[in-house]
């Protein structure tokens, strides 16, 4: 059976990957998600400036599980809003991050925004393939930045 056939396994598949227990990251999982010439893109603020750091998924994951290290960490999605165009899909996924899945502290939120491409077309012009993550960029919530409430409900 192909695995990824629908936006939301790729989807529950990207938050469990990234998620658990102190070294509990998935990254094989992980790694079938996306498009071999997937480029990943944090973003931050830095000296009062925007900064972007793009990532093939090899240095994405060279770079983060540093930053993960003796952590337990839990990215939730708690919003999603989903727009499809032929063969190709935009997703808006609002997040949050906590320590365990049910842990009262909420560290972070922001939001995902993830390309994906379906690598067949069925006989009635719908995707019939597999979907794979083309593009991720995100960004979180910080003073004067707030999730739009669209996409905590979607």
């Amino acid at each position: 059976m192909t695995k990824y056939t629908t936006i939301d396994e790729v989807m529950e598949t990207l938050y469990e990957c990234i998620s658990g227990p102190p070294g509990g990251q998935d990254w094989e999982r992980d790694r079938e998600i996306y498009h071999p010439r997937c480029m990943l893109v944090r973003t931050r603020i830095e000296n009062d400036k925007p900064v972007a750091y793009p990532f093939s998924y090899d240095e994405f994951v060279e770079a983060t599980i540093p930053l993960l290290e003796g952590k337990s960490f839990y990215e939730i999605e708690i919003g999603r809003k989903t727009d499809v165009f032929g063969q190709v899909a935009h997703v808006y996924s609002a997040y949050e991050a906590r320590e365990t899945p049910d842990h009262p502290e909420i560290q972070f939120r922001g939001v995902n925004m993830i390309h994906l491409w379906n690598d067949d077309m069925g006989h009635d012009g719908k995707p019939d393939g597999r979907w794979w993550i083309m593009g991720i960029i995100w960004d979180n919530e910080r003073e004067g930045l707030d999730l739009p409430e669209q996409w905590l409900t979607g």
